[in-house]
């Protein structure tokens, strides 16, 4: 899966003239903790959350709207972003994403194309996916398969899963190293899971578990 398949296509952005001010109200009204910084178009940074705190002191004010105050005579995010940050193109595997994430400890890359900044993608971006793609954030159920030796073994039962009507969201397997005792954990979106699995015994197969969504 690549960057461009998952990136939010809102991209809210600043200017470096922009004032500290502009950059939490737009974090605060947006639930969003990273914006990029451009001038005359061309990334130049990025301000976090983490930036805006430097310069942040709850307000002592009672029954303020404001629900803080700079502290700092900064008057611009140019003089507290991060310059030159790290990017990625909607071509870059979400997989390398998420690696610059977690190897430089930082929650958001600006996405860029031919140069123009295009999007951003964020760690709960990728959480997301992964969320998705282990078929966690909707319904379904699960039938664990030892599937033994046999090189076709593997599409004899997606085949079975498909015939009776239901459909394979994530398969995963067990680390056992040998193949006869390793286990495959189908996540189906089915109504009876139950009628799989007697589906895939039937086909010669041991299934060891069901779990009803």
């Amino acid at each position: 899966m690549l960057v461009g398949d998952i990136i939010s296509k809102k991209l809210i952005k600043l200017t470096i003239t922009d004032d500290v001010g502009k950059a939490f109200e737009l974090m605060r009204v947006n639930r969003i903790r990273h914006i990029p910084v451009l001038s005359d178009g061309k990334l130049m940074g990025i301000i976090t959350n983490t930036d805006l705190r430097q310069v942040l002191k709850p307000s002592k004010s009672k029954g303020s709207e404001q629900p803080a105050y700079f502290i700092s005579k900064l008057s611009t995010v140019e003089e507290i972003m991060t310059s030159d940050p790290l990017t990625v193109t909607l071509q870059t595997d979400v997989e390398e994403a998420a690696r610059l994430l977690q190897e430089h400890k930082i929650g958001g890359l600006p996405v860029l194309e031919d140069g123009k900044l295009v999007g951003m993608i964020t760690e709960t971006d990728i959480l997301t996916v992964f969320i998705e793609i282990m078929g966690l954030i909707k319904y379904s159920s699960r039938v664990d398969v030892i599937l033994g030796t046999h090189p076709d073994a593997f599409q004899d039962v997606s085949k079975v899963i498909i015939r009776n009507g239901a459909e394979i969201i994530s398969v995963g397997m067990s680390p056992h190293t040998e193949k006869e005792d390793r286990v495959y954990y189908f996540r189906l979106d089915t109504d009876d899971v139950r009628l799989v699995a007697k589906a895939i015994e039937d086909s010669g197969y041991e299934v060891v578990s069901v779990v009803d969504g």
